[in-house]
């Protein structure tokens, strides 16, 4: 079958071709060895079996790590190494990326329960939460990370400061601010705009707003998680209305931590064939699952949204009017029935009972105790809710567009839920190796790649030359969770060694104390995207950059760049010259070339002319830069500050 190439409107040339080749051949290396390695490599992980992300086959490799990322792949016995791991008999994966954590902000610096899980990077925000503010995450790196974290702007933030806790219509003047808002948020770095729909005052948007208000993140081309609108009776409904709000706005829309809440067990037939008939249209969209048939939020979660409307001051009135309490606690019994069955069901946390016992030794009913506890409670009563069936969480999980996620993040409290600490080894141990859902490759790659290419980073969530060192080696035998929900803090087993940033974070299952996390902000032209998969790519671009922004000692530069890759095997070449300061850049090694509509990534190692170090690389084309006036605009980032940003 021949490449079935097209143009775009200048320089940047894409093209595909399904050629019908499956996934390499175990036990063979996919990149190079080459001859002796021209430094001294500073981490060495040797006799590994490599898993790289994308869900291809695994295969046998060293892999070499050089300032921060990843520098060779292959066979390593020859090269020179500050230290060398003995990795036989485990597996080397990109780190794990959790696409929604709510941490314990004090618990970031050690970060201890997401690494012991393998999570490399996690993401702040989610649900819409303005748990930390964009323009507030450089305090939060300068406290010190156990961990990467990036963070979605937060549509809740928006709507809360704009239009308040009464349920009305957002006047154009709050849409325009909440507009700003979000722009705002995606500016300062923001990895997307985060919905709770099913949360107060959010829940009082109507479609159309938030489309409207999501609409002005179009041009940045990102995603939107939502805590959908219902996951019980109508979450059919739900999972459509999110899916229409990505379509409209222009957005990938991305439905997390799917479930099927106790009433319309089976349902997810219905939900994930809505997903299939949305990108059969040509939307991109997604989903992220926690494998617990049991949710954690607030107590408030079960008591009606009518009854919330106006927030705390004014529901407490409608608890206290004597016509209106029993008439709330029935409804409040429904909730419980349509969820999760019975008061049985429902765990508060931190008293260590169920609302069945609570009530019980109220001798009042459920609804009734349900007020009377947060009617004494000050803050957020966490609670924890049994629901669903185990066919509705094998059954998304094998869907290639559902990505693994938490839901929990880092934290050392030991009453909560125990996705907190046991999230990935459970889907490694019991869902991969235990019950044969999914396999290894696929488990990796909805832990690394997919989550990777949904909020649009591109040196992260592969194992590429050129590519961030955010590693995650575990025993594919032993790996499994331990905590409990009678027990929750108990940290996972199975996994040895986490890299971050190219600094052991963890090794032999000890913690190093390294404290080398980032914040990771996301820049305009690091869009949502399609994973780039196992057919014939091209990328290729050739001119003059006129820079954009000055970030280096090249005030210009002629650029010549063409790479082709093909179940992973990526050839080409790219030469960055600077006439004016005699700066000649030339690969070495092409790591992983990705492709989207318009635009191209690609990872690698290079020389400057003159120098023997090998220095990684990122370069991104983007074709139809929409926040450039549509120009065609590269990027080109070298490690040691080398940099430019220009229109072709």
């Amino acid at each position: 079958m021949t490449d079935a190439p097209h143009w775009s409107r200048r320089g940047l040339l894409l093209s595909a071709a399904a050629t019908g080749v499956t996934a390499a051949v175990s036990g063979t290396a996919q990149a190079s060895s080459g001859s002796a390695a021209a430094a001294q490599l500073d981490i060495v992980l040797t006799g590994g079996t490599v898993i790289d992300g994308t869900g291809r086959a695994r295969y046998l490799a060293d892999v070499g790590i050089k300032d921060g990322t990843i520098a060779r792949i292959g066979d390593l016995s020859y090269a020179s190494a500050s230290k060398r791991i003995d990795a036989t008999g485990l597996v080397v994966a990109p780190g794990f990326i959790d696409l929604h954590t709510h941490p314990t902000p004090s618990d970031l610096p050690v970060a201890e329960g997401a690494l012991r899980q393998g999570v490399t990077t996690a993401l702040l925000n989610p649900d819409g939460f303005e748990e930390f503010p964009i323009s507030k995450l450089s305090s939060v790196e300068d406290a010190g990370l156990g961990q990467n974290v990036g963070a979605y702007a937060a549509f809740d933030g928006a709507w809360s400061r704009a239009v308040g806790e009464k349920d009305r219509r957002a006047t154009q003047a709050e849409i325009a601010a909440m507009q700003q808002f979000v722009t705002d948020g995606l500016r300062g770095g923001a990895w997307g705009v985060s919905l709770g729909l099913d949360y107060m005052p959010q829940h009082n948007s109507d479609t159309d707003e938030v489309i409207k208000v999501l609409s002005a993140a179009r041009d940045w081309r990102t995603n939107t998680p939502n805590h959908i609108r219902n996951e019980d009776i109508d979450v059919v409904d739900a999972v459509a209305e999110h899916l229409r709000i990505g379509e409209h706005a222009g957005l990938v829309p991305i439905i997390t931590h799917h479930k099927i809440m106790h009433a319309r067990w089976g349902k997810s037939h219905q939900t994930l064939a809505l997903l299939d008939q949305t990108n059969a249209r040509g939307t991109y969209a997604a989903m992220d699952q926690y494998p617990y048939p049991a949710a954690m939020t607030n107590l408030e979660w079960i008591v009606p949204r009518t009854v919330l409307d106006g927030g705390r001051s004014e529901y407490l009135k409608r608890f206290a009017d004597s016509m209106q309490r029993p008439t709330i606690a029935q409804e409040i019994e429904e909730i419980i029935r349509v969820k999760v069955g019975e008061a049985k069901n429902v765990s508060l946390v931190d008293q260590q009972r169920t609302l069945a016992d609570a009530a019980k030794e109220m001798n009042v009913s459920p609804g009734e105790a349900t007020m009377r506890i947060i009617e004494k409670e000050e803050g957020w009563t966490s609670t924890i809710y049994m629901f669903g069936d185990e066919a509705d969480i094998e059954r998304i999980m094998r869907h290639p567009l559902v990505a693994v996620a938490s839901d929990g993040g880092t934290t050392t409290d030991p009453t909560t839920h125990p996705r907190h600490y046991g999230t990935n080894p459970r889907v490694l141990g019991r869902y991969v190796r235990e019950r044969g859902v999914i396999d290894l490759e696929t488990a990796v790659r909805k832990m690394t790649g997919l989550p990777a290419t949904l909020i649009g980073m591109v040196d992260r969530g592969y194992i590429a030359e050129g590519m961030a060192a955010d590693l995650t080696v575990f025993d594919p035998d032993t790996i499994i969770d331990r905590a409990t929900f009678e027990k929750p803090k108990q940290y996972a087993q199975g996994v040895e060694h986490v890299i971050i940033n190219g600094t052991l974070a963890l090794i032999h299952g000890k913690l190093t104390n390294a404290r080398a996390g980032k914040v990771l902000r996301r820049e305009g032209n690091m869009i949502s995207r399609r994973e780039t998969g196992s057919d014939t790519v091209r990328a290729s671009t050739n001119g003059r950059l006129v820079p954009l922004q000055q970030t280096s000692a090249w005030r210009f530069a002629q650029i010549s760049f063409h790479a082709r890759s093909h179940d992973g095997d990526t050839t080409g070449h790219l030469v960055l010259n600077s006439p004016d300061h005699h700066l000649t850049f030339t690969s070495t090694r092409l790591g992983k070339l990705q492709v989207a509509d318009d635009w191209a990534s690609i990872t690698g190692r290079g020389r400057i002319a003159g120098q023997d170090d090998e220095r990684s690389f990122v370069v991104i084309v983007d074709d139809k830069d929409p926040l450039e006036d549509g120009k065609t605009v590269v990027t080109v980032k070298v490690a040691g500050g080398y940099s430019i940003k220009g229109a072709l």
